[in-house]
């Protein structure tokens, strides 16, 4: 019999890997935090459900182009709203609010969409499943086999792209020095544009393949964004490489964190669960400013930040 448990974590890991390396690349670029990133998620998951149960396509058919037409909508985001307020003179904390209100404007809408679906067609829109769709791979439903490996293989093609393709380059250079890289003959607008495709197509991809394994409703983005935040907090909000180690260790916890706490403490402290990922964000910002990366690249350890936070409460100083 498979651990559901570990298929879980891994399935759970695998996407937020995914949404926080796209969290943090639009971070990088433009920033200011995309709190309408897991909005695409949402997108991707009920627009592989209208391709599956309308139009009846294969799931895995369906799955690439749910993550391409997200990373459309990526790229109409920063065309329509993003680029017109930053040129506009809009500060990045308006911006920042701009999209979290975007965020509940794109769920209004979806939820519309699935209520007419629900009004057209004999289907139940909450709380989706699209399980009974997927194939079987050495007896394991298959989006828990290719989940995994195609997160690795866009994890090692995105390592591989920022680092050995000139667009790539082209990225990071824009990310460090915008007004260098342009002067240097970098596209502005085009590094732009392709960061909020890509962002936008991985979230999507995240949100189809999620929902080949376990329940998708549109209502629950608000707590996928806070895991999403901690995982690219605690890897550091400006490193690629961090937000794959925040993917993993705020899935473990999520996963495994809650049953450890309901044995010692009872069924009771399952309500507060979703607090973790918020305590999580809260410690990294008191320890480790610049999240895992920045530990991890020589920045003083987090005994040493205690040390210093202490330190100026006292008024004794360093």
């Amino acid at each position: 019999m498979p651990n559901v448990a570990l298929i879980n974590t891994v399935m759970y890991a695998s996407t937020l890997i995914l949404l926080s390396i796209g969290f943090t690349f639009i971070h990088t670029i433009e920033k200011f935090p995309n709190l309408a990133h897991v909005s695409y998620a949402s997108f991707g998951a009920l627009f592989v459900f209208s391709l599956v149960r309308i139009l009846g396509l294969n799931p895995y058919v369906a799955i690439p182009l749910a993550s391409l037409m997200s990373g459309v909508v990526g790229v109409f985001i920063y065309l329509l709203i993003v680029r017109p307020m930053k040129e506009a003179g809009t500060s990045a904390i308006h911006i920042t609010f701009a999209m979290f209100a975007l965020s509940y404007i794109i769920e209004t809408i979806l939820l519309i969409y699935s209520f007419w679906i629900m009004l057209n067609y004999p289907f139940y829109t909450y709380g989706f499943l699209l399980r009974r769709y997927d194939t079987r791979i050495f007896d394991l439903p298959g989006i828990t086999v290719v989940a995994p490996i195609l997160c690795v293989i866009l994890v090692t093609v995105i390592h591989l792209f920022l680092t050995r393709n000139r667009y790539g380059i082209a990225i990071r250079a824009v990310s460090e020095d915008p007004k260098l890289a342009s002067s240097l003959g970098v596209n502005i607008f085009r590094v732009h544009v392709l960061s909020w495709f890509v962002t936008g197509a991985l979230a999507g991809l995240a949100g189809a393949a999620l929902s080949l394994w376990q329940a998708t409703s549109i209502e629950r983005a608000d707590a996928l964004m806070a895991n999403v935040l901690a995982a690219s907090i605690l890897g550091g909000l400006n490193n690629f490489y961090g937000a794959i180690i925040g993917g993993i260790v705020i899935a473990l916890t999520q996963r495994l964190l809650p049953g450890f706490f309901i044995r010692i403490f009872g069924i009771w402290i399952a309500w507060y669960t979703p607090l973790i990922p918020i305590v999580l964000i809260v410690t990294v910002q008191l320890l480790m400013p610049e999240g895992v990366a920045g530990f991890l690249t020589g920045n003083p350890s987090p005994l040493e930040r205690v040390r210093r936070l202490l330190s100026r409460a006292s008024g004794t100083g360093d």
